[in-house]
């Protein structure tokens, strides 16, 4: 059973910063080197392109603002 748009990004998420980390209520303040590295595991993981000129402090200040943002960029799921 597939996994919804979501999860897949938390267990990506959690892949890149750890699964300790409690993702659902932090805004995250991630360091330059693990927003890149969460940047391009997500591209890996879902065949995507995030431009080095889109925001991307506010695209991965948190779970939800990720999410947000491939809904914008995926075809509908």
């Amino acid at each position: 059973m597939p996994q919804n748009l979501r999860e897949q990004v938390l267990a990506t998420m959690r892949q890149v910063l750890g699964a300790n980390v409690d993702l659902e209520n932090t805004r995250l303040q991630l360091s330059s080197l693990k927003m890149l590295e969460l940047i391009v595991a997500i591209e890996t993981q879902f065949n995507i392109h995030i431009p080095e000129s889109a925001p991307l402090a506010e695209i991965t200040s948190s779970l939800d603002s990720i999410v947000t943002h491939l809904e914008k960029l995926l075809p509908s799921r």
